[in-house]
């Protein structure tokens, strides 16, 4: 019993040593293996680059990503252009 106890708080602890963009990312690729195929790619484009050497706010970077995937599924490029001036 001792031995499941300490299993599971190595488990836990394991877990939350992953940074905020990791934990991120890892919530993205669920997302995307809920999505339709266009909004997949785009929030398994944003995973893997927050996976990739990210340095900012992981929670603002999920959110785009989202909005990015929402676009893609309705087949709006239009968050991927900057606006006009």
């Amino acid at each position: 019993m001792k031995s499941i106890l300490l299993l599971a708080a190595l488990m836990c602890l394991s877990a939350c040593q992953q940074s905020p963009a990791e934990n991120a990312a890892d919530q993205l690729d669920n997302a995307a293996a809920q999505s339709d195929p266009a909004a997949a790619a785009a929030l398994e484009n944003a995973a893997d680059a927050m996976r990739d050497d990210f340095e900012g706010n992981a929670s603002v970077a999920a959110q785009n990503a989202i909005s990015a995937a929402g676009a893609a599924q309705v087949g709006d490029n239009s968050a991927n252009v900057p606006p006009a001036r």
